[in-house]
């Protein structure tokens, strides 16, 4: 009994040790190669503000039918990326339960946050569920979300930051309320093609410089207000990870984009042919 104790209270310890205080979610724009893209700035200034936070990147096609992306088109895109925020940010949650959550989407990116953390769907794109995708429990995690030049801004919205008095080429239907709408900013201009009806495509890829001090700013104000709380140890709670839920039949091939590894992984590792497992992060590999 004393040897089986033992066992349980070194495998708490490693939990506590692999689970940081907060950890970034970032997705990149259309057509940038897998990673970050134009939200690294702005995660990398919330790894700087929290020694030991981490990060990954939300692993989605980012593609709008050009062939340099696989010719997936844009809705199909979106629909894809919408599904892979939930799947890495449930998963991350149930194996670090208290870690505190911040989102960071840019163009496209902030676009598949903003379904998959507001909800409502996305007739724009064919994606006709309005249930929130996050589990309850990832949502209740979730300090902050940073979305730049979403294509779902629709002025009047009261989380919006920006010159723009119009909407994007995807917006929020009139009248539309996000439950999270004090945890989120979204920046937009009004010379922005994408998330306004501009014509300068240049201001589209100007956010991260031009707002990413009030990003930074912002995201602080939200986390510190949670660990001000006490409400975010370290540690996950309880003396061992839930499992996440699986992409497959254990034992099988995991299909694209389902998860195929990361820490406490316990379902399938060998991907679907001709896709192969990439790690995110240390938490969450995926087939791609």
């Amino acid at each position: 009994m004393i040897r089986v104790a033992s066992l349980v209270l070194l495998g708490a310890s490693l939990v506590a040790a692999q689970c940081p205080n907060v950890h970034i979610f970032g997705a990149r724009e259309t057509t940038v190669p897998p990673g970050y893209g134009t939200s690294l700035a702005v995660v990398n200034s919330i790894i700087s503000a929290y020694p030991g936070a981490t990060s990954e990147a939300i692993n989605y096609p980012a593609c709008g039918g050009q062939a340099s992306c696989g010719s997936v088109s844009y809705a199909q895109s979106v629909i894809q990326g919408v599904a892979a925020v939930a799947s890495q940010v449930n998963a991350f949650n149930a194996k670090c339960p208290s870690t505190i959550l911040v989102l960071v989407g840019y163009s496209q990116g902030g676009q598949i946050f903003d379904d998959a953390y507001c909800g409502g769907g996305d007739t724009n794109e064919g994606l006709g569920s309005t249930a929130i995708p996050i589990s309850t429990a990832a949502q209740a995690k979730i300090a902050a979300a940073i979305f730049m030049g979403d294509p779902r801004y629709i002025h009047g919205l009261p989380y919006q930051v920006g010159t723009c008095a119009a909407q994007g080429f995807a917006p929020r239907p009139a009248g539309f309320n996000c439950p999270y709408a004090s945890k989120i900013q979204s920046y937009c201009d009004s010379s922005d093609p994408y998330c306004c009806n501009g014509s300068n495509a240049a201001t589209h890829q100007g956010y991260a410089t031009e707002y990413g001090s009030v990003a930074l700013a912002f995201v602080k104000s939200k986390v510190n207000a949670v660990l001000g709380s006490g409400t975010a140890p370290t540690s996950p709670s309880g003396g061992s990870p839930t499992t996440p839920p699986s992409s497959s039949p254990t034992g099988g091939t995991v299909p694209e984009w389902g998860q195929c590894g990361g820490v406490f992984w316990t379902g399938p590792t060998v991907c679907q042919s001709p896709f192969t497992c990439k790690a995110a992060s240390a938490y969450y590999s995926q087939c791609l």
